[in-house]
């Protein structure tokens, strides 16, 4: 990624987590203090045990984030003696996942910040005895003295605390199962739902096991941390075995509608059954969201994949849809044995595609639709572009995408209504593979909405009218021409540089002599550090000779964000004469600045040589010999630039 990528709030965190953390020997003047919830000293199999993480500091200047960990660890790493009598359930089924990707912090002071940890969100007490809980906790550090500032992490070792773990005979966890069971059916409230569920997870008897699979079998209308309660549930069991027998037994009845959640982890539970002790094999690339697997893993989900099809047709209504769709989704790799099972799950889900729900819609049509790619599916696509079900609007970007490749004639008065609607934000580039070079028809909507958004302009109206700008870049004949252009002026110190970009766009495409110079004058008045801001906006809709040569000019420019951001859209957009352009202008750059790379952190200059060796080596219109792009990579002066292409 160059200079020029989004940085997200998740590599913020992942940066944050990565930074390095102070020795082993914490400062003087700040403290954490481990209790026992409530004084609570004592507990029985399976109840949950509750440590809190007391944080303070005897001077100003430290920080802690206080979201707890979870099942997501993070900051804290708990430790319990006697080892013996512990289970890592969660170490075991999460391997190398990634922990938290939010955080928040609270200034520490002398009155202290509390942090909730529960012991049995990462293990399972086995036996009862005495044990001793200790944390090793990374949620300190100093003060961000500015956004996007993150400090190393502080390591500190809290205190011991001591508590007894007494048994849970059978009959007293039916009792405490019923209870939980009974409050569970009596509440709505999705707080109450979570607290309650966690509390049943935490359960580690047959009893507990049966009704966690029965609640995870009828988890259909509840929220999102009560089936992530439940599910975890089933892999704090002590006794697995029964877990995945009743599973199975489930997934065997053709009236269970067979989810992607119940064959992962029957997958899971079976894996851990299977090579319990045994050594783990080389993994393989399976999927985006799990990069890496043991083939065991893939050979047993296989193995239940072809059971599933194999009984597809004992099924009907639900079930069968359900289960196809799972089928669909989960083909073994090698072609030959996913044509075998293919053909029936695709006959059902194309069948009943009415009947699926617009989250099931939007999934098969981004991610299978290459299996499930069907003309008859035109009329299902077009009743979900009419339907006024808001959960089926909301995923029209889908629809209209697979409508226009199946059907772009049909597709066109649903791009005019999509149009037509002022709330849509459907992506411009989605509507415009509809081939029709221009839609008369959407001139006078386009002008009508764009005047009612710039007459308010500002960074509210943004996001919208960047949108429809676009679409008139793209749609718009130049009969409207005139009026846009007067909208323009009459707007322009309303709308933010973004908004500006996307207008002239619009304006250069219709008639360019006319918009460069407006162009060049929003240039001028937009600040080095919000170029960003205009050019790949205006770039990104309209690019020609003409904005070629204003980039060419601009890339001469000595301040270092002007010309990185230049070098990089010409890279993007530029024809294969600009080769040389870049090539001249990192040679001008080195001459007069590799005998000063001492100073490239400060005046950013860095960022110049980087982004034109990336263009240079990256470029779309032009390829480069590998000894040339090694040659580039080698060549760098700056830390900026070599840390992008290390030697």
């Amino acid at each position: 990624m160059t200079t020029l990528g989004k940085l997200t709030f998740l590599l913020m965190a992942l940066v944050c987590l990565a930074s390095p953390a102070f020795g082993q020997n914490p400062p003087a003047d700040v403290h954490v203090h481990l209790t026992l919830a409530d004084n609570k000293t004592t507990y029985r199999l399976g109840e949950t045990i509750k440590l809190i993480l007391e944080f303070t500091a005897d001077s100003e200047g430290y920080q802690t984030d206080t979201i707890p960990d979870r099942n997501e660890p993070t900051s804290d790493s708990l430790s319990i003696s006697p080892d013996s009598g512990v289970f890592r359930w969660l170490e075991q089924i999460n391997g190398n996942r990634m922990g938290r990707d939010v955080m928040s912090y609270v200034r520490l002071s002398t009155t202290p910040t509390r942090v909730e940890l529960l012991v049995n969100d990462s293990l399972r007490i086995e036996r009862p005895g005495r044990y001793s809980a200790q944390v090793t906790t990374r949620r300190v550090s100093p003060a961000s003295k500015s956004r996007g500032d993150f400090p190393p992490s502080i390591v500190m070792t809290t205190n011991e605390v001591s508590f007894d773990v007494q048994p849970m005979s059978s009959e007293d966890e039916a009792k405490e199962v019923k209870r939980l069971s009974d409050q569970l059916d009596a509440t709505h409230d999705v707080r109450a739902e979570e607290e309650i569920t966690r509390q049943l997870s935490f359960l580690t008897g047959d009893e507990s096991s049966r009704e966690k699979v029965r609640r995870f079998l009828n988890s259909e209308g509840r929220s999102g941390n009560y089936g992530a309660h439940i599910y975890y549930g089933l892999f704090i069991a002590r006794n697995r075995g029964l877990v995945l027998q009743l599973l199975e037994t489930a997934m065997r009845d053709p009236n269970t509608p067979v989810t992607q959640s119940l064959l992962g982890v029957m997958t899971s539970l079976r894996f851990h059954q299977q090579t319990a002790g045994l050594p783990a094999k080389p993994p393989v690339a399976t999927s985006e969201l799990s990069p890496y697997s043991d083939p065991r893993v893939i050979e047993i989900q296989d193995a239940y994949v072809a059971e599933l099809a194999a009984g597809l047709g004992k099924r009907t209504g639900k079930s069968q849809t359900t289960t196809a769709m799972t089928i669909l989704m989960h083909l073994p790799k090698n072609p030959q044995a996913a044509g075998a099972l293919l053909s029936e799950a695709r006959r059902i889900v194309v069948q009943q595609f009415d009947t699926l729900t617009p989250f099931d819609h939007e999934y098969l049509l981004e991610q299978y639709w290459e299996q499930l790619r069907d003309p008859s599916l035109i009329p299902s696509l077009k009743k979900l572009l009419t339907s006024t079900d808001r959960w089926a609007q909301g995923i029209h970007k889908s629809v209209l995408k697979r409508l226009i490749e199946l059907a772009p004639d049909e597709a066109r008065p649903y791009v005019i209504a999509e149009i037509r609607n002022p709330q849509s934000l459907v992506d411009p580039e989605i509507v415009g593979r509809l081939p029709d070079q221009t839609l008369p028809e959407v001139d006078a909507i386009l002008l009508n909405q764009l005047r009612t958004l710039a007459g308010v302009g500002g960074v509210v109206n943004d996001i919208f009218i960047k949108q429809k700008a676009a679409l008139a870049v793209r749609f718009a004949t130049n009969s409207i021409y005139p009026d846009l252009m007067m909208l323009y002026r009459d707007n322009v110190t309303r709308l933010t540089v973004s908004s500006r970009a996307d207008l002239l766009a619009y304006l250069a495409k219709q008639n360019e002599p006319e918009a460069l110079p407006l162009i060049e004058e929003a240039l001028n008045s937009v600040p080095p550090e919000q170029e960003f801001n205009f050019l790949p906006e205006l770039t990104r809709l309209y690019f020609s000779e003409g904005i070629d040569a204003l980039l060419r000019k601009r890339l001469e420019s000595d301040a270092p964000q002007v010309a990185s951001t230049t070098a990089y859209l010409i890279s993007l957009h530029g024809p294969e004469s600009d080769q040389k352009v870049l090539e001249a202008r990192l040679e001008r750059w080195r001459k007069e600045w590799a005998d000063r790379v001492a100073g490239d952190e400060i005046n950013l200059q860095g960022t110049v040589e980087r982004e034109l060796v990336y263009g240079l080596i990256h470029a779309k219109a032009w390829k480069l010999s590998p000894e040339r792009i090694k040659e580039l990579q080698q060549s760098c002066v700056t830390k900026y630039c070599s840390q992008n292409f290390p030697k």
